[in-house]
């Protein structure tokens, strides 16, 4: 069997190494039109912090994983056409024929339309190291920046340049919260008091009406005054990239990203489709989303690959759209719906915010904070946010397989949980919170 897998990202790793393990006669071509692969985007900040020493040190499916598994990996090669009929693609002039087929093709930066906008001085972070480098080479050069965002990446590029000393650091958004995607504002605010006392200059419901150069600087014109930076940094989303497949004819679904079934194959059934250029859903509610996130890739990888090989066997159940981060002293996890976004869905939900600590003060602990959503129909979870110093990602872990299974609160406030002094509470804090949250939904 012939396999080509088009992009280098982490699913498409995963996917390679799988169908190895299965298949170990088929030929495998994955083709990267960057001259690296095997990184971890979401890495990149720490190398550009100087957490990590070097570029290498991102990287986790070097040249040796792929020599070992006798993948074929085309760099600086980019895949222009797929002729279906034929079951060939056009990858840097020559024509490779396949079997099966697996789109790999990430997510592209967005841009707003500014005006003024001309590309001196303006930055944005992508998955490749091309653009990383480029941004590593600026940083030195400059003490003051604007930030255009109010997603992850953006508060990760905040650290960075707080970590290298800047003069001045403006974030700007134009929605009204820090991740709205992920927090409500009433636990978005905990963030947020945590990133102005660090000295940077946050500015919600911005509206900027242009940007423009002017003596090496970068004028920002909003509504009543002017900021004046060295560089403007952008990370205003992004958005599946499906140029490839929309050419040769493969649907795309009502999200924007490559429409799949059950087993990750597109229209085409020799062809499936991957990571954050798939549409996605949500195991709540089973409407169509984009969710990109590194585990995401990883999983889609193995479930296509799988399939690819076996014959679809191995259904893909959606995603309650985990999601962690670390800003500055802040662990923020969260799971499922905000509660905005289960009320714009038509749910009728109760909510309750608890504040305790993670062990007890004098073994160490430090404050928790924890947002319950449930569904007063189904009684059980449909979202969590929590934000502490330590312990979330397990607790965000714990409460995903609970709202992936539909767990009842009263179910799940009773379910054991495992305690040492200095690793937790007898009382632990996520039961606590479901404990207060029994109440509204009687």
């Amino acid at each position: 069997m012939k396999v080509c897998i088009i992009g280098g990202g982490g699913g498409a790793s995963n996917a390679a190494n799988v169908i190895r393990r299965l298949d170990e006669e088929a030929q495998i071509d994955l083709f990267n039109k960057h001259s690296e692969m095997g990184h971890q985007p979401c890495e990149i900040p720490y190398a550009l912090r100087g957490f990590l020493s070097s570029w290498q040190d991102t990287f986790v499916f070097r040249q040796k994983f792929y020599d070992e598994r006798n993948i074929n990996v085309h760099l600086n090669t980019e895949v222009t056409d797929i002729n279906r009929e034929e079951k060939s693609l056009i990858a840097g002039g020559e024509i490779y024929r396949y079997d099966k087929a697996i789109l790999d093709l990430g997510s592209i930066s967005v841009t707003p339309p500014i005006p003024g906008l001309n590309g001196e001085n303006e930055f944005f972070l992508d998955t490749s190291l091309e653009t990383a480098r480029v941004f590593e080479d600026a940083i030195p050069r400059h003490s003051s920046a604007a930030i255009v965002g109010t997603g992850q990446i953006t508060l990760d590029v905040v650290e960075v340049l707080k970590a290298r000393n800047y003069d001045k650091i403006y974030l700007l958004g134009r929605s009204d919260c820090l991740l709205r995607a992920y927090l409500d504002k009433d636990m978005a605010e905990i963030v947020e008091r945590g990133i102005k006392e660090k000295g940077i200059e946050l500015i919600l419901s911005a509206r900027i009406n242009s940007i423009k150069s002017h003596n090496g600087k970068k004028i920002i014109s909003l509504p009543g005054q002017e900021l004046e930076v060295d560089f403007v940094f952008f990370a205003t989303g992004s958005r599946p990239n499906v140029e490839l497949a929309q050419k040769a004819g493969i649907r795309i679904g009502e999200s924007g990203a490559i429409a799949v079934n059950e087993y990750l194959q597109t229209s085409d059934p020799d062809i499936y489709a991957i990571g954050d250029c798939m549409e996605n859903w949500d195991r709540i509610t089973g409407r169509k989303r984009t969710y990109q996130t590194a585990t995401s890739g990883a999983t889609t990888g193995r479930i296509a690959a799988t399939n690819l090989v076996r014959g679809n066997v191995l259904p893909h159940q959606g995603t309650v759209m985990p999601f962690v981060t670390q800003v500055f002293n802040y662990e923020v996890g969260t799971v499922g719906f905000t509660e905005t976004h289960a009320r714009e869905q038509g749910l009728n939900v109760v909510c309750n915010i608890m504040r305790t600590a993670t062990r007890r003060r004098s073994f160490g602990g430090k404050p928790i904070h924890i947002k319950l959503i449930a569904d007063t129909q189904t009684k059980s979870l449909i979202g969590a946010q929590i934000i502490s110093e330590e312990m979330v990602s397990g607790k965000i872990d714990r409460l995903a397989l609970a709202i992936a299974l539909r767990v009842p609160v009263e179910q799940l406030a009773l379910i054991d949980t495992c305690y040492s002094p200095t690793l937790g509470s007898a009382y632990e804090s996520t039961v606590m919170a479901l404990d207060q949250l029994m109440p509204k939904l009687t």
